[in-house]
Order: structure tokens, then sequence, then C-alpha cells
């Protein structure tokens, strides 16, 4: 039988990979409320940035709850430590993908250029960041970060598209700042995942490679070109 400790260890985790399952459900349904320009899709974004938010709140209380009733050191501090930094990435996807459903309401064009796949993109980076917390995968964690190189190229080619379209019919500048600042947001939702992966690494191995200059995206797109 579980002890009281191991049980709030294991709330931990759960409430973190929950964190995440809603964040990458919460991306999904703000594209589709994108692209099918459904306002009640981007009324459950909000709800489920709703729930992450609590759940943000929750782990944190166990994190503290345990640090200062139990005294962790060695893997369960870093593990506590860790998710308290990892929630936080994934309260901050949470918040990106409310901005881009907030946003989709207010776009005019059905061309969306390379969103989608943007989109699709950042939330397979998210379950793989996720999967490198879980199975301490430190080979996974480096093809997020080589997806996140992708994603930054994408959202270049977006912001030249959309260029192009303001001087094609300037009546659209509205909803084209809409879509570059939608664009933005899952750069930062890939960026999020990284962080995720990054923390993963630490969580596993006790390396903080967060600053390590082969990690970097200057080093990474060198060895890729």
């Amino acid at each position: 039988m579980a002890t009281h400790y191991e049980q709030i260890l294991e709330n931990v985790r759960s409430k973190l990979l929950l964190m995440g399952q809603l964040s990458i459900d919460s991306l999904r349904l703000s594209l589709q409320a994108l692209i099918d320009k459904d306002a009640e899709l981007a009324g459950k974004v909000r709800s489920k940035d709703k729930e992450i938010d609590m759940l943000e709140n929750e782990l944190v209380n166990d994190v503290n709850v345990c640090l200062s009733t139990h005294a962790p050191v060695a893997g369960d501090l870093r593990l506590l430590v860790t998710t308290m930094k990892i929630s936080h990435e994934i309260e901050r996807v949470g918040d990106e993908a409310k901005s881009i459903a907030r946003r989709s309401k207010k776009i005019l064009v059905n061309d969306f250029h390379v969103i989608p796949k943007m989109a699709e993109a950042a939330q397979d980076m998210l379950r793989e960041a996720l999967s490198v917390f879980v199975e301490y995968d430190e080979e996974k964690a480096k093809s997020i970060w080589t997806k996140d190189l992708e994603i930054d190229a994408m959202n270049l080619e977006n912001n030249q598209f959309c260029q192009a379209l303001v001087i094609k019919d300037t009546h659209l500048v509205s909803s084209i700042f809409e879509l570059l600042f939608i664009s933005k947001s899952l750069e930062r939702i890939a960026d999020h995942a990284v962080n995720i992966s990054k923390e993963a690494v630490f969580l596993a191995t006790s390396r903080d490679i967060r600053h390590a200059p082969e990690f970097k995206k200057s080093f990474l797109k060198k060895n890729l070109d």
C-alpha cells in the first residue's frame, strides 16, 4: 500500500500529465475554431484553460506540502521542482491556445497557409515532450528540438505569405495581423514544448542543458544545414 508521501508524488505526476493532455486538446480545438470559424469551440478552449490553471494551482500546492512536510531529497526533490517548472510551461501553452481561439473569431480569410501544419507539428511536439517526461527518452527530446527549427521556418514562411496578402488586398489587414499573432503563438508553443523536454532530461539525468551551447538553436541549425 502506497504511503501518503508516495501518493502525493503520484498525484503530482498525474496532474502534470493531465495538464499536458488538456493543453494538447486546447490547441486542437483552437485550430478547429479557426478553420470552422466556430465560436462555441473557442469557448471550450477558454474552459479548458481554466481547468489547466486550476490543476497548476493544485499541483503547486501539493509540491509545497510535500517540500514542507517530507523534506524530499535527490530524485524526489528533482521530480517536485521539475514538475513545477513544467507545469508553468504547460500553463503558458494553454494561454497561447486561448489566444488563438480568441483571435480566430476576428479572421475573415479562408486561406491559413501553413498555420494548420504548424499547429499539428506543435501538438506532436507537446505529445513527445510529455513522453520524454514519462519515459526519460533523451533521443526523443533531441528530435523535438529539431522540429522546433521546422516550426520557426514555417513561422517565417507564414510572415512572408501574410505580407504578400496585404499587398494583394489591403482590406484584409486586420485579419492578416491576427494570423501573424496566431503564427507567433504556435511558434511560442513549440518553444514551450522544447523547454518541457529539457526539464524532463534534467529530471532523468541531473544535467541542466537549458543553456548548453550544443542545444542552442544556432548549433542545431548549423548541424542540420
